[in-house]
């Protein structure tokens, strides 16, 4: 049944991305079909990243690679989106803050790490780290994309600490919020595939976990 549900929301937003896109603009895939090089494969730093918001056109719809959104639904629609790219949130799906059961995993500051790094998220659920792995196969690019950025660095760090390829794994950084130097892409002129926000009326969207088998964590 689980796996029937998240199936559901990945496909929903998936097909939405792609409908989206036809009717707001024909776009074609990019010339370049294949991913940059990481210059620094272990860090999760949009900073260091080789994608960013300014370049990210030129590396959609590449083959093995999945693109992750992991604002917030409401932001998703509302906001806009990268054609392409499908949501998930992080916050309240994949993880929560401390002391929080209402996410697959909980952020922690154990063993004197900072919230986000990798070895500092705790599993809620037995199951956790297999849907993880289901939804984002290990042999695939990964490609996120958050509000500022900070979101895509906790989850990559993530998927360091279950086992992924840091050399695989790419933080695109902004679509809303721009950091430092960083802009966001919604912000930037002339970008090809950026998908217009629509009003989300009477709609409610939340997530159970209750087929799931809960770790009781002291």
């Amino acid at each position: 049944m689980k796996r029937i549900l998240f199936f559901f929301i990945v496909a929903s937003a998936m097909l939405y991305s792609l409908a989206s896109c036809a009717k707001n603009k024909t776009v074609s895939a990019p010339d370049i079909r294949a991913l940059p090089a990481k210059t620094k494969p272990e860090s999760m730093l949009m900073s260091e990243s080789p994608i960013k918001p300014d370049n990210i056109d030129n590396y959609l719809f590449i083959e093995n690679t999945v693109y992750i959104d992991l604002r917030s639904p409401e932001a998703f629609y509302k906001e806009g989106h990268i054609a392409g790219f499908t949501n998930i949130p992080f916050y309240g799906y994949i993880a929560d803050f401390p002391n929080s059961d209402k996410a697959l995993f909980s952020l922690t500051r154990k063993g004197g790490l900072y919230l986000g790094d990798t070895g500092s998220f705790e599993a809620n659920y037995k199951e956790a780290a297999d849907i993880l792995n289901d939804i984002f196969p290990k042999h695939k690019a990964i490609v996120a994309i958050s509000t500022a950025g900070v979101e895509s660095c906790y989850f990559l760090n993530l998927l360091v600490q279950l086992g992924y390829n840091p050399e695989k794994l790419y933080n695109a950084g902004s679509f809303t919020t721009g950091m430092g130097s960083d802009p966001a892409y919604r912000m930037l002129p002339d970008v090809k595939y950026l998908v217009d926000g629509i009003e989300l009326y009477d709609t409610a969207i939340n997530y159970s976990f209750q087929n799931l088998t809960k770790i009781n964590i002291p």
